[in-house]
């Protein structure tokens, strides 16, 4: 066990609360982690407890190793003292701070209590690497690495199962279906592959199999679909789905029938691959090191080498090239091209 860790005793349950609000990707990322403790052993002598954002819990519930989820409603300092309030007062033998921003800290100096473990991020190493290019060792941790370091020597000792079912595995369906799912929106526009694009996508697959396609869509992607030639392509063939103004547990059950995900750098990817759905993601201003690729085996990435490439820590800066060519330069004759082979160009 490791020296921040509360000392067990026989018979009593070590209660864990570990503080993470959002964002969905980084959630799903972190399920991992939760799902990796849950199968080591002494599970039995634990009981879990994640803090996290309202809109997060019902999908969260359903994460393997959660068993309590208590929300944060609303993102003002009355609701984060209001929530630190019903938290004082319970016996946290850990706490595990998996944000490690401003919000956290204020939660945990409001309860009185300091984090036994808290994220590392490396944010000057990631600053460092946009502003003179790679040099840090730290670099060649994922976020799925840096998630499960926070679990690290907490359970006894021997040996676990290991995480052999993805955290979101009670979602997911026993059968995928002949269905290509499609998630062509993403926080900032410069992480969307062209729309134009994801509609010749989806006609190449349609042309060459018998199956249906599923488009997820959410708010942000209401400024752009609506009338567009995506949308147009889509509503002609009654082979196509769209998904939209769903739940997220909807969402998630959703994406485990099918058999594939075409999406880009966004939080779907990881709610899909929680589920146990493979990925084909297309990255442009992100890049492998700031730790988000997709981890299933059969998942894929579609990624041009530039040396404009990483532009920004999260894809929010516009493109100061202004033809966003890392992500315009893959074609979807390309793409077609290694969704159908498990291969990326």
């Amino acid at each position: 066990m490791s020296p921040d860790a509360a000392p067990e005793t026989p018979g009593m349950t070590q209660e864990i609360l570990v503080i993470r609000f959002g964002s969905l990707g980084d959630l799903c990322v972190l399920g991992w982690a939760l799902a990796g403790f849950a199968d080591l052993p002494g599970r039995e002598s634990r009981r879990v407890t994640l803090v996290t954002k309202e809109v997060f819990a019902p999908l969260m519930e359903r994460m393997r190793g959660v068993d309590d989820v208590i929300p944060l409603s609303g993102s003002g300092t009355a609701e984060v003292i209001n929530l630190a309030d019903g938290l004082r007062p319970r016996p946290w033998d850990l706490v595990i701070d998996a944000h490690n921003i401003l919000r956290g800290h204020l939660l945990l100096g409001l309860m009185g209590r300091r984090g036994d473990r808290r994220l590392a991020k490396d944010t000057v190493a990631r600053l460092a690497f946009l502003g003179w290019g790679r040099g840090d060792a730290s670099l060649d941790l994922t976020m799925h690495d840096r998630f499960a370091a926070l679990f690290e020597g907490l359970a006894p000792a021997g040996e676990g199962s290991g995480p052999t079912l993805p955290p979101l595995s009670s979602l997911a369906h026993p059968d995928r279906g002949n269905i290509l799912g499609v998630a062509p929106g993403a926080q900032w526009d410069t992480k969307r592959w062209p729309a134009e694009n994801f509609a010749a996508l989806m006609q190449m697959w349609l042309a060459d199999h018998s199956g249906t396609v599923r488009v997820f869509l959410g708010p942000r992607e209401k400024t752009w679909f609506d009338g567009s030639e995506f949308e147009q392509a889509a509503r002609k063939n009654g082979r196509v789905e769209i998904i939209r103004n769903r739940s997220l547990v909807e969402v998630a059950s959703l994406l485990s029938e099918c058999r594939q995900l075409v999406t880009n750098d966004s939080g779907l990817l990881h709610v899909a691959e929680a589920v146990g759905t493979p990925v084909m993601a297309f990255f442009g201003p992100t890049v492998r090191e700031f730790g988000y690729f997709p981890v299933l085996e059969r998942s894929a990435v579609m990624e041009r080498t530039l040396e404009c490439r990483p532009c920004s820590r999260n894809g929010k800066r516009p493109c100061h090239r202004g033809d966003l060519a890392c992500l315009r330069d893959i074609t979807p004759a390309a793409a077609y091209a290694a969704l159908v082979s498990g291969e990326v160009a």
